[in-house]
């Protein structure tokens, strides 16, 4: 009896360590996949992916002021260089006549004909003082207050951290799914949804409004926000 005991919790433990090195291998395999592949793993039902927003660092305070001296220099090429992950990109949310709109870019371009606001015109308006503001963890908010122009922007100037992000861009991409099944998919979905719910939304007043994202050990800029502080409305059609 105490030899088939014996037996059996052998062949229990070399079933244990086979399961859970299985599991470790699968784990590391995940963790070693690019951000897009995961996204794609997950739209499949392969595997589940959790994400988690990251906790406020000195890191990623020290990133943003790193993005905020850049745009104070007007140094495009750096940020595209340094904070627009090549593959990932950025969505650019913006108004066309008035309806909301976004566009998937992986720079951001340097716009000089002033037909249309664009990223580069807000970020050439950022100036060096900008460098001394303190980044408060606080989420404020655009009034267009049509009525009254003394309520019109931003509840308070500054540069602000918030994790309250929008939902903007996957409400935008399931719309669009409904009406262009054909353009776009669930992992677009997936990308939204990994977007908002691990990024922090940064506001330097009165020009710029961006997503920060954490991807494969760096912090890129994955929206920037034009629609918020574009108060146009839908044109009327005669």
């Amino acid at each position: 009896m105490n030899y088939c005991n014996t037996v059996i919790l052998a062949i229990s433990i070399s079933l244990l360590t086979l399961i859970t090195g299985c599991t470790y291998k699968e784990e590391t395999r995940l963790n070693n996949k690019n951000i897009l592949e995961k996204l794609a793993m997950e739209t499949t039902g392969n595997k589940k992916v959790v994400y988690e927003r990251p906790v406020i660092s000195f890191e990623l305070k020290n990133k943003i002021y790193d993005i905020v001296n850049l745009m104070s220099k007007d140094d495009l090429k750096s940020l595209n260089k340094n904070y627009i992950h090549s593959e990932f990109g950025f969505y650019n949310l913006l108004k066309i006549d008035g309806s909301n709109n976004f566009l998937e870019q992986n720079m951001i371009y340097n716009i000089i004909q002033e037909d249309m606001e664009e990223i580069s015109h807000m970020i050439s308006r950022v100036n060096d003082n900008s460098l001394k503001l303190k980044i408060i963890e606080k989420d404020i908010q655009f009034n267009c207050s049509p009525n009254n122009d003394e309520f019109y922007g931003w509840s308070d100037d500054g540069l602000f951290l918030s994790s309250k992000t929008d939902t903007f861009l996957s409400s935008f991409i399931n719309e669009k799914i409904l009406h262009e099944k054909s353009q776009y998919k669930k992992n677009d979905i997936q990308k939204a949804n990994f977007i908002e719910k691990t990024s922090y939304k940064v506001v330097l007043t009165p020009e710029v409004s961006f997503y920060i994202t954490k991807i494969e050990n760096n912090w890129y800029i994955t929206l920037i926000d034009r629609i918020t502080t574009d108060c146009s409305s839908l044109k009327s059609e005669h």
